[in-house]
């Protein structure tokens, strides 16, 4: 009996002997290690695709509000220009004539005038809520159902948007103005009447829908409005109609929604959402993205990392196989140390970087550092270099790409060689009329000896560029709208050019970062939209203002600022332009702030703000020439301006590039 046992035991002791467990032990951990770095990969993965999607749905919120608010803003205008017109005050004069005849040639020119100038409907209510007159003949609701807006706006004295309804078949929105007296110089005057116009919604919102079919990951752009205490979102009706219909969820007292995965707005499914609120109107902007493409894309990631791990748990276990044996047949080992270390390393490459090959679908390649030619590359790198897969083993990037291409790809190999880490970096290439947006990722890799090699990795950004070009080229165009409408004020022509150009040459001169050169940029251009709500007859005016017009052209910063609330701007440039009219000695407005609480980008816009008004002709007076505006300036110096600004904006207009400024908006030296 107890031989059986010592049999048994020396059976367990052959085995489970010390290679064997060495080499369980090694499999473990090699197992181990692969999962614990797949997971971190994948993990590094899904953060980096949802930071992007993050960004996305950002700038696409950003853009969408940016295009509606300017839209709103047109009719506002619109609106408060007719009400300033001739004929709709002669046409207001008429209709309360006690002659029939009068009356009714005063109705004939309130219809015409009110659809001429673009809006399907018009409505005008006395203060006490009553209908004065109207073009339709009769009001579509009961007067009771415009009482509130009405009510508003006589306590405010400010436009403000209806929620959207049907209308004949299409989507409308009343625009609530204030009609103040023909001679009223400022919005404290009491209103006579209350203007109800009836903007058309339908092509503006359609074309704002049809977005979605240039978004990228699948999403979704939503248009959402409160009616009391439903909310319903704007969507397509057969064939291409609008209609209303209610969502399922609540946004009560949300004016911001953060990025984050919910139940979509019909509550059936899952989606990556975020929504931004226009107020006035009473509209949120949603965009949402269907979390199964998410996933979907996730997954895709999953299997290629589980395939590049099989092969590569596959292979060092091989490697690992090889050197035991190795290790085992001793008197084998010196006759053949140099074929193995040239044959056996070579075949595993092979086999290995072979079934790469077939499953990568992303362009890469493997350059020798010493031989700069190539030791590996798969079929994705040669379809999109437009070479021979078969010949491409031994050439090199002056053999496959154009020489700015090569430069590129030079420095990335150059900074990756010196950081001994990952580096990335954009290039483009031009194969006859296409052009490919690459980002290109340089890893150390090691074959022989430390970073003996580099491993590139080639991701095409095409699509991402187009997006952003375009958002960027959207966002300019809204910009350059609104500063066209500021400079058809009478002596404003030029005006926001000529801040700009001088704003960033002294953000540049005092050395400022690149965000604050920006935002001081945008805060100029942006820095006079205000004025158009300013009363024509106070900036016409000739003579000295009275106190309460001049009062009145001190709220342009308030206005400024009003339109372009709701607009989120990742740079400072509100916070910028309501401090413009601060003064260092605290005599400015609206806030009276004084010294360092007024900070350097407002200090700059002060002065140019101000110098750009001095070398500009007036009807009182003449424009005066650079460097007396400099000396005008020079005079308040630490006083109502910065005292640096004014010795750097000298030092501009006494450079080569601010000659010129001057030369091209023809003010004299």
């Amino acid at each position: 009996m107890a031989n059986k046992i010592l049999n048994v035991l020396n059976k367990i002791k052959k085995l489970f002997n010390r290679k064997k467990v060495f080499l369980l032990c090694a499999l473990l951990f090699i197992a181990a290690g692969t999962i614990y770095f797949v997971s971190i990969f994948l993990e590094k993965q899904e953060n980096i695709l949802i930071n992007d999607l993050e960004k996305y749905q950002s700038v696409v919120l950003n853009s969408e509000t940016e295009s509606l608010s300017s839209q709103l803003v047109k009719f506002v205008v619109q609106g408060r220009n007719l009400a300033k017109a001739r004929i709709f005050r002669l046409s207001l004069e008429g209709l309360a004539s006690t002659k029939e005849e009068k009356v009714q040639k005063a109705q004939e020119d309130f219809d015409n005038f009110i659809k001429v100038s673009g809006f399907t409907a018009g409505h005008l209510f006395n203060l006490d809520g009553k209908l004065f007159a109207t073009t339709e003949g009769r009001l579509e609701g009961s007067e009771n159902s415009y009482q509130k807006s009405i009510q508003y706006v006589l306590q405010t004295r400010t436009p403000v948007f209806s929620r959207l309804r049907p209308s004949y078949g299409q989507l409308v929105s009343e625009l609530f103005l204030p009609i103040f007296p023909a001679k009223a110089l400022s919005d404290s005057v009491a209103p006579i009447k209350v203007l109800v116009l009836t903007v058309p919604m339908t092509e503006i919102l359609r074309i704002f829908l049809a977005t979605d079919q240039r978004l990228n990951y699948g999403s979704t752009v939503h248009i959402i409005q409160e009616d009391e205490n439903k909310f319903q979102e704007v969507s397509f009706s057969y064939p291409d109609n609008l209609k209303l219909q209610s969502v399922g969820v609540s946004l009560k007292g949300v004016s911001e929604i953060q990025f984050g995965i919910r139940s979509d707005l019909y509550k059936a499914k899952q989606v990556y959402s975020s929504a931004i609120s226009i107020p006035t109107i009473h509209w949120w902007v949603m965009v949402e993205t269907d979390a199964d493409q998410i996933y979907a894309q996730l997954n895709k990631n999953k299997e290629l990392a589980e395939t590049i791990a099989i092969i590569a748990y596959a292979a060092t276990t091989f490697l690992l196989l090889t050197i035991i044996l190795l290790f085992s047949r001793k008197k084998y080992l010196n006759r053949s140390q140099e074929l193995n270390s040239e044959l056996i390393p070579t075949k595993i490459r092979k086999d290995m970087l072979e079934k790469i090959c077939k499953t990568l679908p992303i362009p890469l390649c493997l350059k020798d550092n010493t031989t700069e030619s190539y030791v590996f590359v798969n079929k994705a790198f040669a379809d999109l270099t437009g070479t021979n897969f078969n010949n491409a083993i031994g050439s090199t990037d002056q053999r496959t790409f154009l020489n700015s291409e090569t430069k590129i790809l030079t420095h990335i190999g150059q900074m990756t060689n010196m950081s001994e880490n990952i580096y990335s970096q954009e290039m483009t290439l031009d194969r006859g009329s296409n052009q490919t947006h690459l980002q290109v990722l340089g890893i150390p890799y090691k074959q022989k000896k430390d970073n003996d090699s580099i491993l590139r990795l080639f991701r095409d950004i095409s699509e991402e560029k187009i997006t952003n070009t375009q958002n960027v080229e959207m966002r300019q165009q809204i910009i350059d709208a609104l500063v066209r409408a500021v400079e058809s004020v009478p002596f404003l022509d030029g005006h926001t050019a000529l801040m700009r150009l001088l704003s960033v040459e002294i953000a540049e001169t005092l050395l400022l970062s690149n965000a604050d050169c920006a935002t001081v940029e945008a805060s100029a251009i942006l820095s006079q939209v205000g004025k158009s709500f300013i009363p024509k007859e106070i900036m016409q005016k000739t003579g000295k203002l009275t106190p309460e017009e001049l009062l009145e052209t001190q709220r342009y910063i308030e206005h400024t600022c009003k339109i372009l609330e709701g607009i989120e701007f990742s740079l400072p440039i509100t916070q910028t332009l309501w401090q413009m009219q601060e003064n260092i000695d605290g005599s400015g407005y609206p806030n009276g702030l004084k010294g360092t609480e007024v900070s350097l980008l407002a200090r700059i816009l002060g002065v140019t703000n101000t110098f750009s008004a001095l070398v500009q002709h007036r009807s009182y007076r003449k424009a005066k020439t650079a460097q007396e505006a400099v000396g005008v300036l020079q005079s308040m110096a630490d006083k109502k301006f910065d005292g640096t600004v004014i010795h750097a904006l000298n030092a501009v207009i006494n450079s080569q590039r601010g000659k010129k400024i001057l030369t091209e908006n023809k003010i004299e030296f």
